[in-house]
């Protein structure tokens, strides 16, 4: 599974955290950091997104995310979002 994809869905799996802040405010994925890739993932795999809020200051939350495969870490990353409000 290549490495852009496993971010993506730990990034999807994030906005589920912010779901109740979201109602009418669209999340766009601000930043990556610390991203570290620790074994494969390869298909048939079934990765088990790990995401918690660690923070959020104003517009912005911070979220750190891991990915699991089998108890065993696959990858870790340090998330930001920004919570924009949508244009009625």
């Amino acid at each position: 599974m290549p490495g852009v994809i496993l971010c993506e869905m730990m990034g999807q799996a994030s906005c589920c955290l912010l779901a109740d802040k979201v109602s009418d405010c669209t999340p766009y994925f601000t930043k990556m950091d610390k991203v570290k890739f620790k074994n494969p993932v390869k298909p048939g795999d079934t990765l088990e997104s790990v995401c918690t809020l660690t923070k959020s200051r104003g517009a912005f939350y911070f979220i750190d995310a891991k990915g699991y495969v089998d108890g065993k870490l696959c990858v870790s990353a340090e998330l930001s979002f920004a919570l924009v409000p949508n244009e009625k």
